[in-house]
């Protein structure tokens, strides 16, 4: 396996991180792994505990959590301090988002699009997890516990397979222009397959989303829709950052923690006027004073006139089933959603 760095310097406080490192180092002997990867785009930081860069397959976030993880209500534990357990950020969340950062940030740097299957993933080494357990957003395929060491390089390439955001596999090619944005490395893969047409298909992605923005700029209401990595939320942050720089008032929606936080990250570092809403479309309702599934209301925080969409539109949007690729939606007053 070749590591980033070549020798991780794993602290006190990362010593799960270390007993899942040495097991990749074993199971994953052709593979690229790097270790706490730093990523800074705009105001947004994030770090990748374990970034895999698989040829061939795709690339995987993995967030590991050391000590016993448990979740209740919706909220996040782990074992440790004066009552026994703490409550942590959702690794889950935290994993997603971190892997929406870096393929932009890493996008921008190679001046290519990251077409290929990308999952993010957590690994509890000290927890085992029921295979039955599943929760909104996090199939149990994503989830790696204290009872997969046996079968890890199957359950990942699985998991990239099965459930990544892409499609395409990742270009060996592709990914020696991702190494160095990471650390120099000396040696090479030698592979035995060409894929020269599968890094051609990623360097189009971009050209390919730009004529769509181009001849959708006059329609009053627009609908993408694509398989995952097929460059839905960019459209939408693209579309939104737009009409914002034209003046208009924005919001951009969507059905999910971890891409409604990478959303934020996203706008926070827009130098001209930002959406006057980010985030699920949910909490924006509940801002509205609807009410909540057990039935309690909340108070208006915002007046009807900072709203980018009218109550009629809400109640039409809310009766409706969020799709399961939680396409992020824009709306303004003038276009409805888009």
């Amino acid at each position: 396996m070749r590591s980033i760095p070549a020798e991780p310097d794993f602290t006190e406080a990362q010593s799960a991180e270390k007993v899942v490192w040495d097991r990749l180092r074993l199971d994953l002997p052709d593979n690229v792994v790097a270790h706490s990867v730093q990523v800074r785009h705009g105001r947004a930081e994030c770090e990748i505990d374990l970034l895999v860069f698989w040829p061939g397959v795709g690339l995987a976030a993995i967030e590991v959590k050391g000590g016993l993880i448990s979740v209740d209500g919706g909220q996040w534990y782990q074992s440790g301090g004066a009552e026994g357990r703490r409550g942590i950020q959702s690794p889950v969340a935290q994993s997603q988002s971190s892997m929406h950062a870096f393929r932009t940030w890493m996008s921008e740097q190679i001046g290519s699009p990251i077409s290929s299957r990308f999952a993010y993933m957590v690994w509890f080494p000290y927890t085992p997890v029921a295979q039955s357990w599943e929760m909104a957003g996090c199939p149990r395929s994503l989830v790696l516990d204290a009872d997969d060491l046996s079968s890890l390089a199957e359950l990942i390439r699985a998991a990239i397979e099965r459930e990544g955001s892409g499609t395409t596999s990742l270009a060996a090619s592709f990914m020696e222009r991702m190494l160095p944005k990471l650390g120099q490395l000396d040696s090479k893969v030698d592979l035995a397959y060409d894929a020269r047409e599968v890094e051609d298909e990623q360097n189009h992605l971009t050209e390919r989303q730009a004529i769509l923005l181009a001849a959708t700029r006059s329609l009053p209401r627009v609908r993408f829709i694509g398989g995952a990595g097929s460059g839905k939320t960019w459209l939408a942050v693209e579309k939104a950052k737009r009409l914002a720089k034209e003046g208009k008032r924005v919001s951009l929606f969507c059905y999910n923690k971890g891409l409604s936080q990478y959303l934020r990250n996203q706008v926070q570092g827009w130098r001209q006027a930002t959406p006057v809403f980010t985030g699920e479309f949910h909490d924006y309702a509940l801002t509205l004073g609807f009410r909540t599934a057990r039935g309690r209301s909340t108070s208006m925080t915002s007046s009807p006139a900072n709203c980018c969409c009218s109550r009629k539109d809400f109640r039409m949007r809310r009766s409706s089933t969020p799709t399961s690729s939680m396409r992020p939606r824009i709306s303004h007053p003038s276009g409805g959603m888009r």
